[in-house]
């Protein structure tokens, strides 16, 4: 047995890993490498629109840590996190900058629906093991149950799949006896297959244009307003103390994470009061009238 097979028997995720914290488990971002046990931490902050001078202290604030087992999920933590900021009398944010792993069909639907903005990238669409097109080149119509390829041929069937495990909705296109003609057939079918098959969710129209968006040069600029939680991330781990839990049991450490949180944000509060005092004319006449 090689050494990544015994690490992931040693180290299954939703394996108690020790008796005194049962609720402490086992995660790792790659299959077969090693991973932590512990839990979860995301943060949100606000995103000031105005961008910092020279050492300048940032003004953007924390407004939400969410603490999960190791094996919640990013959807599962932004929905609680909407939730926590509706509980503070918060409204839903107009703009959401998060990473890939907040990125799907369904949100980008709901985010749609609520006229809000999710602004993140899209995980790239997967082609056949030799094909070209990718299914994002596809142009799919649930509603419709119809898709048309790249070379403009609308798919003969489409089947609804349901997971009767999980609930999981796909819809699956065929073009049967469309393909075989095809000037385009070359750079669509992997070597053995007859015809071209696609496997989509229920929105599949919001991440293609979402991939489209991705291309372009304004997304690209709004993206960099979400670099800021990356180093949020690491003042909150190196600043103080995130990634060492404390306690035992989840409510011990979301309630640290909730202090940690607290501090960092009191901190961020009086070096911007200290710094504008020093550089804002009006707040300097103020305090020498005072």
């Amino acid at each position: 047995m090689e050494e990544n097979e015994v690490l992931a028997e040693r180290t299954g995720s939703g394996q108690i890993q020790n008796p005194h914290d049962p609720e402490a488990q086992y995660r790792t971002k790659q299959q077969g490498k090693r991973g932590w046990v512990g839990y979860l931490m995301q943060a949100a902050e606000t995103v000031s629109e105005k961008p910092v001078a020279p050492g300048e202290p940032t003004a953007n604030f924390i407004t939400s840590i969410v603490t999960q087992t190791a094996l919640g999920s990013d959807e599962a933590g932004m929905a609680e996190t909407m939730e926590e900021q509706g509980q503070m009398g918060m409204e839903k944010p107009g703009e959401l900058y998060v990473d890939g792993a907040y990125i799907s069909g369904k949100e980008l639907a709901i985010a749609a629906a609520e006229n809000r903005e999710l602004i993140g990238p899209a995980i790239s669409a997967r082609a056949g093991k030799e094909a070209e097109f990718r299914v994002s080149d596809f142009i799919v119509d649930i509603d419709g149950r119809e898709a048309l390829c790249p070379a403009g041929q609308a798919s003969t069937q489409c089947s609804r799949i349901e997971d009767r495990w999980n609930g999981i909705v796909e819809y699956r296109f065929e073009w049967s006896w469309r393909c075989q003609a095809c000037p385009a057939r070359a750079k669509c079918l992997s070597t053995g297959q007859n015809h071209r098959t696609i496997r989509v969710g229920p929105h599949p129209m919001h991440l293609q244009a979402r991939r489209r968006e991705m291309k372009t040069d304004a997304f690209r600029e709004k993206m960099k307003r979400r670099s800021a939680i990356e180093g949020t991330q690491s003042e909150l781990v190196r600043g103080h103390g995130a990634r060492r839990a404390r306690y035992r049991g989840l409510s011990k450490v979301r309630l640290q994470n909730y202090f940690i949180g607290a501090a960092c944000n009191v901190k961020r509060w009086l070096r911007r009061i200290a710094w504008e005092r020093q550089h804002l004319p009006g707040l300097q006449q103020c305090a020498q009238g005072a």
